[in-house]
């Protein structure tokens, strides 16, 4: 196997170069044009001084021009740190400060910042690539929050590329298949899930910029995407698509999802109304480099509720109860795991995740909810202190607090209890200065005015009361067809 993600652009160029390796709709390069155009970035990132060792930011949607500038960077022996394309440029130069970055690469730059674009083939002095098999990390990709409390996780070549060769060997994934790039290329769903293992399996991907719920079945059937990629919120949507008369083509085989909660009740029906044959579902965190466990197909898995999924080789994982002692099989506790790929850990090499979950006899996990307050957004994790802060900054809120409700689409929407600064109630005021500072997914669907938040004997706040006081004032069809 290579030992470098940069290793694997040049056998890719070398072993398929005629072969499509990246299309965003607008612009489509074979594995050998894309190496071409890589070098060429490399070449403008080195004029800037990017050598072996630095960190190189990149911000921007997902694209063709995305692509070649993460592959530039791992030719020269840098660094990778991808943010969000929604990421403000006060924060994409907080973020570069804290992780060390030379330079930063945005589609929309400000002074100094380096604009995104797709160099055409340039003459790059040999020397300046670094020598292959290069280690270190490939990656550095952020937690959840906000750019002061984001956790900077690195990840190394030889762990992405050990890990992802397993997940693409459990699902079958080869040269024969085209990937759908939904998600993000900054999270680690995009970045290790779509472009290591094509990387490694010399799979396409046909890339979406700008998702749109109803271009998105002809971008399937025209594109001939076999994996569609993406949150069950996507499955929900292709569903939703295919009752009211939209067509996938015949080639799609699997969609690849992942998130805390996997329902094959809930997801198989979605599946079967579009023609899918199967479901796979994948458990990890950005801090196990996205991935612990998986089952390849929850269909197949003969047991009712949740998903159980199998912890990858190399991978341990124990449910512990609250004194941190493992519990039975089939009692319910927190999930912490062990592995060559979990790359935040105590000393003695476990981490303590924030979900529930059981296992079984045979070492299958099943994720069954969150312990700690995180959320999760049509399959992105979402900080309510994050949102709460946001609704804060107004001069119209004292105080906010933010909770999940169930939503059939996107696994939560969010919602806020708020308490006014004043007289003055003006929703869309305060979300409109929320959104300057969130992610569309982060943006609450909703806001209820109350005189005091409510909060437990101890003091604390109450979310069970929160999610009570919105159940009594909110419509659970409100915003069902809100676009995240």
């Amino acid at each position: 196997m290579a030992a470098s993600l940069a290793d694997l652009w040049h056998e890719r160029a070398l072993r398929e170069p005629g072969a499509i390796a990246v299309d965003d709709g607008t612009t489509r390069l074979t594995w050998s044009e894309a190496l071409d155009r890589a070098r060429g970035a490399a070449g403008l990132l080195a004029a800037r001084g990017v050598g072996p060792g630095d960190v190189v930011v990149l911000q921007g949607r997902n694209t063709v021009a995305w692509v070649v500038v993460a592959a530039a960077t791992h030719l020269l022996g840098a660094t990778l740190a991808p943010l969000g394309e929604e990421e403000p440029a006060a924060d994409r130069a907080s973020y570069a400060g804290r992780v060390g970055a030379r330079v930063v690469v945005a589609e929309r730059p400000v002074a100094g910042e380096i604009p995104l674009s797709t160099p055409q083939p340039a003459h790059l002095a040999p020397a300046t690539l670094a020598p292959r098999g290069a280690g270190g990390p490939a990656v550095v990709l952020g937690t959840s929050g906000t750019a002061g409390h984001r956790t900077a996780v690195p990840m190394d070549h030889d762990v992405l590329l050990r890990l992802y060769d397993d997940v693409a060997g459990l699902l079958d994934i080869d040269h024969r298949d085209r990937l759908l790039g939904v998600v993000p290329l900054a999270h680690s769903f995009g970045f290790n899930g779509l472009l290591v293992i094509a990387l490694l399996t010399g799979a396409s991907v046909r890339l979406v910029p700008d998702r749109s719920r109803a271009a998105l079945p002809g971008i399937v059937r025209e594109s001939g995407v076999t994996v569609v990629c993406g949150p069950p919120t996507l499955l929900h949507d292709l569903a939703a698509a295919v009752r009211a008369g939209a067509d996938l083509g015949p080639r799609v085989r699997l969609f690849m999802t992942g998130a805390t909660e996997i329902r094959p009740e809930v997801l198989l029906p979605m599946a079967a109304a579009t023609g899918i044959p199967r479901v796979s579902a994948g458990y990890g965190l950005t801090q196990t480099c996205g991935t612990v466990a998986v089952c390849p197909d929850i269909a197949q898995a003969g047991i009712g509720g949740h998903a159980p999924m199998t912890p990858l080789p190399g991978v341990e994982v124990r449910v512990l109860d609250a004194a941190g002692d493992p519990v039975p099989t089939g009692v319910p506790g927190r999930v912490v795991t062990r592995g060559y790929q979990v790359a935040v850990a105590t000393p003695d090499g476990w981490f303590t995740t924030g979900d529930e979950g059981h296992l079984h006899d045979d070492g299958r996990l099943c994720v069954t909810g969150r312990l700690d307050d995180q959320l999760v957004v049509s399959g992105f994790n979402v900080d309510p202190a994050r949102v709460e802060s946001a609704l804060e900054r107004s001069p119209l809120v004292a105080r906010a607090a933010v909770v999940g409700l169930p939503d059939a689409r996107r696994g939560h929407r969010l919602a806020a209890v708020v308490v006014p600064a004043g007289e003055s109630r003006d929703d869309e005021a305060v979300l409109a200065a929320a959104r300057a500072g969130l992610a569309r997914y982060e943006v609450p669907d909703a806001l209820v005015w109350v005189d005091d938040l409510p909060h437990t004997a101890t003091g604390k706040l109450s979310r069970a009361s929160v999610r009570a006081l919105l159940a009594e004032h909110l419509d659970p069809a409100d915003d069902e067809e809100n676009d995240r």
